[in-house]
């Protein structure tokens, strides 16, 4: 038998039938309905050859005899054709079901009507701001705040089409922003949709892929040279050693600045003469080795305690950008004057240095792919830049190829026409 809904049955005399078959009742033993005694009705049937009992009610609450043989009525005609819950318990099922999804399906419409507003400050940026460094979410919420939101942020974000977006990219070029400001901006919207289908309120590609943005190139092409690198290394060694070591590590071995700035001494093994670096931008651990002139700093420099940083501010602090001092004595040395924006020297050309040298010193493309951490091949020859001595020389030789006969003299090209009339 099911077993009836919770009630107090204490205050309750034994079950009375009534003139409708399968329906009985008890009277309450004080309260009152009326000026009768409140009743409790419940029915009782039998399914598949076994008995059922289900609690209705009270007849405070409703219920009476004529309405519980109803209720019955419709559980048996239910069962005898097979359409429709043969119980109560299914009944409830079904309705509590129901109920959930028009829930949902309330909810669902509500959500597909969200604005990019709503959506940002509701749910993405909430959601942003758990997920990364506050560095990054603040670039983030200067995007919308500047350049999405006053053009999208009213719109349903369901029905933010590519046309759009190209409104907001006429803005960005208006106000003269840089084709990697403009990249960016459009990364961040990307995101936005991106969030939004893993929350089903868009359901199709992200309009961003229809638009043109501009590719930005952002390539540095300053090579440092070795009487230069000499002269910062000497600069930095009298205003600031920690940044002297910080620079010539970074230099001697390639890395990315983020790499030098979170290496621990933990990392660093002085047995195999190797530093590991097991975060870094590809998310794949890198090794790399060290050569004689680090070794020799490094354990001058330590070695210190697992989890502390080999390379820190006088303040104890790590770095989360190149040292002021680096900045300071690039100024100082007058480096960057009269040099434009992209041949400027800033850390990131120790890098670019150290893979520009490498690679003129022939050391192969996968080799330059496992030191530097690169991913692809292309990536070798993006930073790797050749020798402009090497290019003058080949030059000269494809003149010597084309232009010299074979006694060694320049043949000359015939005169034209004009030349000759």
């Amino acid at each position: 038998m099911d077993k009836i809904q919770a009630r107090d049955f204490s205050t309750m005399a034994r079950w009375n039938q009534t003139s409708y078959p399968g329906v009985r009742f008890r009277e309450h033993a004080s309260r009152k309905h009326g000026i009768m005694p409140d009743k409790y009705f419940s029915i009782y049937y039998k399914v598949a050859g076994k008995r059922h009992e289900e609690a209705l009610g009270w007849s405070s609450e409703g219920w009476s005899a004529a309405k519980a043989a109803k209720a019955l009525a419709k559980l048996k005609e239910a069962h005898a054709t097979g359409a429709g819950p043969s119980t109560l318990a299914e009944q409830r099922k079904q309705a509590e079901a129901r109920r959930k999804a028009d829930q949902a399906a309330m909810e669902r419409d509500a959500r597909q009507g969200v604005t990019f507003d709503a959506f940002w400050h509701d749910d993405y940026v909430i959601a942003l701001r758990n997920r990364v460094k506050p560095e990054s979410w603040q670039k983030e919420e200067a995007h919308f705040k500047f350049w999405l939101s006053p053009s999208l942020g009213k719109l349903p974000l369901r029905e933010i089409t590519e046309i759009d977006l190209e409104r907001v990219q006429d803005k960005i070029r208006a106000a003269g922003l840089s084709d990697r400001s403009h990249e960016y901006i459009m990364g961040t919207f990307r995101r936005v949709w991106k969030h939004a289908f893993k929350r089903k309120i868009v359901a199709v590609e992200c309009p961003v892929g229809k638009i043109d943005i501009p590719k930005p190139n952002n390539t540095r092409l300053r090579v440092l040279t070795p009487e230069e690198i000499q002269t910062l290394l000497a600069e930095l060694a009298k205003t600031d050693p920690t940044a002297h070591d910080l620079t010539l590590f970074a230099l001697l071995t390639g890395c990315r600045a983020s790499e030098a700035f979170k290496l621990r001494w933990e990392n660093v093994d002085f047995v195999r003469e190797a530093a590991l670096f097991p975060e870094t931008k590809n998310r794949e651990p890198r090794e790399v080795f060290l050569a004689p002139d680090l070794l020799d700093m490094l354990k001058r420099r330590g070695p210190g305690q697992t989890g502390e940083y080999v390379f820190t501010k006088r303040d104890g602090t790590t770095y989360d950008a190149a040292p002021s001092s680096f900045k300071n004595a690039l100024k100082r040395l007058g480096f960057n004057e009269g040099r434009a924006p992209r041949d400027r020297a800033t850390f990131h050309n120790l890098r670019h240095s150290a893979a520009t040298y490498a690679a003129r010193r022939g050391v192969p493309v996968k080799d330059m792919q496992t030191i530097f951490g690169w991913k692809t091949p292309g990536m070798v020859f993006r930073y790797a830049k050749g020798s402009e001595d090497v290019q003058r020389r080949a030059m000269k030789g494809l003149a010597s190829a084309f232009m010299e006969d074979k006694g060694g003299k320049v043949v000359p090209f015939p005169a034209s026409k004009a030349e000759g009339e």
